[in-house]
């Protein structure tokens, strides 16, 4: 009986630990190669986050969302900061970014989201990413919406460093999709001619 009492006990504090917010420090790992693939191009780079909403979402109870996570950082700094390295190592120039640059690149955060749902024996966490990348050089563009969702199961309520791990898994992964994307980076590489046939 001891033992149950305990248990009980541990999964009634870990219960608890949804009522308290929680600040989750974002910290992505993507392994891009370095390579020569840019040839020194320079890429006028912004991003912007466009989320609706600044939080990342709620921690759960088993009676619904609880606590809020917000991001201990500003989210448009951490993708930029990683799209820059990821782009430097490719052999691209980064600067910043002008309307008339050539090739200029602008990334919207679309969603950096965590949320909770209610099963009969496990509860769900599902955390969601989206960039969406709009590059353009003179009248050419490339356009591409990168998503990555995931979802976990769970008894207990996720502690604060397993939601982190998995929200920088959710960003992570979105990053990865981009920089795996050969398109976009040839289009960033090979701007078209700005001069006009006679």
């Amino acid at each position: 009986m001891g033992k149950i009492a305990s248990i009980v006990v541990s999964l009634l504090l870990l219960s608890g630990c949804a009522f308290n917010s929680q600040t989750a420090r974002l910290a992505p790992t993507v392994d891009v190669q370095s390579s020569d693939e840019g040839r020194g191009v320079s890429v006028a780079l912004r991003v912007v986050d466009d989320r609706s909403s600044k939080s990342l979402g709620h921690r759960g109870t088993a009676y619904g969302a609880a606590a809020e996570i917000t991001a201990a950082q500003d989210v448009a700094v951490v993708v930029h900061d990683q799209l820059v390295a990821g782009l430097q190592k490719k052999g691209f120039s980064v600067v910043d970014y002008s309307s008339n640059a050539n090739p200029r690149l602008t990334v919207e955060v679309r969603s950096l989201e965590y949320s909770t749902s209610q099963g009969f024996w496990t509860g769900g966490v599902k955390i969601e990413s989206a960039l969406k990348f709009q590059a353009a050089s003179g009248t050419d563009n490339y356009e591409r919406m990168y998503r990555s969702e995931k979802e976990e199961r769970v008894v207990v309520v996720p502690t604060a460093s397993t939601n982190e791990q998995w929200i920088n898994g959710a960003l992570s992964d979105v990053l990865k999709q981009v920089f795996e994307d050969i398109g976009l980076f040839r289009f960033l590489a090979n701007p078209p001619s700005q001069t006009s046939s006679p």
